[in-house]
């Protein structure tokens, strides 16, 4: 095995930084509207609307000019048996001027028994998807539209969803409503430039509690025993934030300053909940955020509610914000994963004020506040929280998930046309979010921090309860910074992917004496931008490669002389973003590589260290250097490593290697070799980690999902029946199942029998989930038919979280032998996915497709996308990244194959 020391220069250039090469990618087929702002679409009043799913940018504008104010009183009747709800809705209509065109009311999927204008009934005109009114019914002015209704409950986690547990049969509701999904709970206008205030009554069982954006005024106790809830008019806000939950919850209760803070979880998770921690951090943001945006919290109260098969992490709900069970462990979190829930916390309460308080107008629009979520949670936790790597795990999450996403042939600019609500739900991607928390994370240091904080506030008091657009946020951050930002405005959110920079500097008597910044762009996206960065000079002290001098520099255009590092001291290693202020890739220079090839474990900063890491294996993705290289340098180099992120990094690599050996068509002799040494030095970095740590867990996790031996699955065994223990590791209720899933992976053991025998004392929805992953993924032709048809043609007797974890695991890269057997299958029913309109199963069955390292296989993809013009776009995506990563897969396998024996 080689050691660090006989790295060559000339591959450790390629290899540090992804930079060294640009993948060679597909131009997106929207590139044409990327370089453009999206226009506004304009009321046009000879918009028809079908009968389809939906809703257009066009039929909304054409509503949002002609009704000039709304407000809703909703009335709905909930029980615990039935499969259905009933309501009434009144919506107090203002209609701007005569009518020219009907009136649409939004409501997918139910039935509709009676629709009145000002007390006059008249006929139901109903298709299905949305309710239609007359024009002649309607005057100019005042209008009260009254609704009756039943609706279905949902069990995919979107509108009004109903959930009920296995372990004691109670029932619990919620509504998740983004983009399009509020019209599946009640008969609205479901845009977000439809602002209302919403008064609530609500007819529930006796035991439970009932949530919605207010605290209820009364709560009366009806002569069937059940309680009746009535709750205050709210402040206006867009339907798709409009909570309404319920069920037998537990709740804690507490404080933050004067905002009463609940927490509820259905009773079989309470025992897991930890509210310390949620109210601490909830409690630590809010006293962030009101200070920092200068607008105190605008509605009231707060609770936060945990709850289960959401599909998403967490939902921006007006005062009643919904979290994704798997938050909750049941077991001991690491301190990563209390970040990252400290941080879904921040990001969810930013919200509040940007998204809820202040909306975009349409969805073309979503980007800014979910990209200002992203930074802001992070921007709180690193000023007001216990944690000080918060920048290393942004650069981590975000920012590498961003990466990926800039450079696939879907990628996009941040701000893009929506022409519909199928494709707003399609752009919920690393660029609205990654990208663009990474964009913003770059303008206080452009702007100035403080020209920055006030721009944004006073963004948000002049648009507070209302909607605004990109160019309303841009204007106030140039006016509060003094500066011009309409070109940078065009190069950063209307241009796609990533530029390079790269450096040329001379020394003289160990000092700088000229440095200049050479910036270039992919030919498909040729904008050369403007940021700012800091370069860091590090240089050997006492055996310690240590940052002698940063200098923050701005650059722009092709080259930039930079003045400012004249006389700083000559770099042994130049770092070009010091610390991750850009959102750029960089390349090292010759001098630089040399040194980290000799000192990566001698460089101070772990944030550095963690960089280095993260673009080794880049390189590795990039097709500049051999995965047998990679691995070679991290056996030799990781076990020195002490940094939580920077184990977190190498681990994460390690599964994603070992998954390409599988892919690769490679010696059988060569590919056991690199697996076993991955597997070996995995389970002596479990066991030779500080007992209870942080780094001993995540070793657990990478092995869980790697180890592949007899002797490895011996110890999974082991470990499972507690006749092996690792000192300071509990193997908790989560761990069990992994273990579990691992042996059935692998077919070890009475696997099919632990499934049983677990599934007979941990029955919830979690454990129903963990079973249906161990029994996807063993790798037998009878498993994959059971399971591929269970998705096809038996989804109806399943949840979406159950479908979503069989086809999650269903074909791991060492079983690409059996995708083989059922790929014609599974693109052959493509369209008769598609063709369901159901954007959320779409994306779940595409989590069938893997990524392959062959060429016929890459074909399957090619002609999927050919013969399919119109495929939904949640698969689309899907199906065009697969291949292109698929692509980039041959490419790397290419370059480890040509290697010299």
């Amino acid at each position: 095995m080689k050691t660090k020391k006989q790295f060559t220069s000339a591959l450790f250039c390629t290899l540090l930084i992804a930079s060294c090469g640009e993948k060679v990618t597909t131009a997106p087929q929207t590139s044409e509207h990327n370089r453009a702002p999206a226009v506004e679409a304009k009321p046009d009043p000879r918009v028809a609307r079908r009968a389809a799913p939906g809703l257009t940018a066009a039929q909304a504008a054409l509503r949002r000019a002609q009704i000039a104010n709304v407000d809703y009183r909703i009335s709905v009747t909930l029980d615990d048996k039935s499969n259905h709800f009933s309501g009434r809705v009144i919506a107090e209509t203002e209609i701007a001027r005569p009518l020219q065109q009907p009136l649409t009311v939004d409501f997918t999927g139910g039935e509709v028994q009676s629709v009145s204008i000002n007390g006059q009934t008249i006929p139901v005109q109903y298709n299905g998807y949305f309710i239609t009114i007359d024009a002649d019914k309607l005057k100019p002015g005042s209008n009260s539209i009254a609704i009756d209704y039943t609706h279905p409950y949902s069990s995919d986690g979107s509108g009004l969803h109903r959930f009920q547990d296995p372990e004691d049969g109670n029932v619990y509701l919620y509504t998740h409503f983004e983009p399009y999904k509020a019209n599946r709970f009640a008969p609205l206008f479901d845009q977000p430039d439809l602002k209302a205030s919403y008064t609530v009554d609500v007819k529930a069982p006796a035991d439970w509690q009932v949530v919605t954006a207010t605290r209820e005024e009364k709560v009366e106790t009806l002569a069937d025993g059940r309680k009746h809830w009535h709750f205050p008019a709210s402040k206006k806000f867009s339907t798709y934030i409009f909570p309404l939950h319920a069920g037998p919850f537990v709740v804690w209760e507490s404080q933050a300053g004067d905002i009463p803070l609940r927490l509820m979880a259905r009773k079989t998770l309470a025992p897991d909940v930890k509210p310390q921690d949620w109210f601490t951090f909830t409690q630590q943001s809010f006293a962030f955020y009101q200070k920092y945006f200068g607008i105190d919290y605008p509605f009231g109260k707060y609770d936060q509610l945990i709850v289960p098969d959401f599909t998403i992490g967490a939902m921006e709900n007006v005062a009643a914000v919904t979290f994704n069970e798997a938050y909750v462990s049941r077991g001991e979190k690491t301190q990563a994963e209390r970040q990252k829930l400290a941080n879904v916390i921040a990001h969810e309460m930013a919200h509040m004020w940007f998204g809820d308080l202040v909306t975009m107008k349409w969805w073309n629009g979503l980007w800014l506040k979910e990209s200002f979520a992203t930074y802001m949670a992070s921007l709180a936790l690193a000023t007001n929280s216990e944690f000080d790597d918060v920048w290393e795990n942004f650069y981590l999450r975000s920012k590498q998930s961003a990466y990926l996403a800039d450079q696939l042939p879907t990628t996009h600019s941040i701000e893009v046309a929506v022409p519909n609500t199928a494709e707003a739900f399609s752009n919920f991607d690393s660029i609205t979010y990654g990208k663009g928390g990474s964009v913003l994370e770059q303008l206080p240091h452009f702007l100035g921090k403080e020209a920055f904080r006030q721009g944004v506030s006073s963004y948000l008091q002049e648009f507070s309860y209302g909607n605004a657009e990109l160019k309303d946020f841009m204007d106030h951050l140039g006016k509060a910074a003094n500066k011009d930002l309409e070109q940078w405005t065009q190069n950063w959110l209307y241009e796609a992917g990533v530029n390079t920079v790269t450096a040329d500097y001379q020394c003289s008597e160990d000092k700088i004496t000229q440095l200049t910044l050479q910036q270039t762009a992919p030919k498909e996206y040729p904008a050369l931008r403007e940021q700012k960065i800091q370069l860091g000079i590090y240089r050997m002290q006492d055996n310690i490669m240590t940052r002698v001098a940063a200098v923050p520099v701005t650059y722009n255009g092709a080259r930039t002389e930079v003045k400012e590092a004249k006389g700083q001291p000559c770099p042994q290693i130049l770092i070009l973003n010091d610390e991750d202020w850009g959102y750029v890739k960089t390349r090292l220079d010759n001098r630089s590589v040399a040194q980290a090839t000799q000192h990566i474990n001698a460089i101070e900063s772990a944030f550095t260290r963690l960089m280095l890491w993260q673009s080794l294996f880049d390189s590795v993705t990039d097709a500049k250097m051999p995965l047998s290289e990679w691995i070679d340098f991290a056996l030799s180099n990781a076990d020195a490593e002490s940094n939580i992120n920077v184990i977190r990094l190498i681990a994460s690599d390690l599964g994603a290697a070992s998954a390409y050996l599988h892919r690769f068509n490679m010696p059988e002799e060569q590919r056991t070799k690199y697996l076993q040494a991955i597997e070996r030095f995995v389970w002596a970095q479990l066991n030779q980690s500080p007992a209870g740590s942080d780094a001993q867990k995540t070793w657990f996790g990478a092995f869980t999902k790697l180890a592949h031996t007899d002797a490895a699955l011996s110890n999974a065994a082991q470990l499972l029946s507690g006749e092996l223990e690792i000192n300071g590791l509990p193997i908790d209720q989560d761990k069990r199942w992994q273990l579990i899933i691992l042996m059935n992976r692998h077919l070890y053991g009475d696997y099919s029998k632990l499934v049983e025998e677990e599934l007979a004392k941990d029955n919830n929805n979690r454990a129903q989930n963990f079973a249906i992953s161990a029994q996807a993924i063993r790798p037998t032709q009878e498993a994959k038919k059971t399971w591929i048809d269970n998705i096809l043609n038996k989804r109806d007797q399943y949840k979406l979280s159950q479908i979503r974890a069989a086809a999650g695991t269903i074909f791991p890269a060492e079983q690409l032998n059996l995708y083989h057997d059922f790929s014609a299958q599974l693109f052959q029913a493509v369209p008769q996915v598609s063709n369901t309109k159901d954007t959320l199963y779409n994306k779940a069955y595409a989590m069938l497709f893997p990524v392959v390292c062959d060429a016929n296989d890459i074909a399957q993809y090619r002609r999927a996308l050919e013969g399919e013009k119109d495929l939904m776009p949640a698969i689309k995506r899907v199906l065009k990244n697969r291949r292109q990563q698929s692509q980039w897969c041959t490419a790397m396998n290419h370059l480890q194959l040509n290697l010299p024996n």
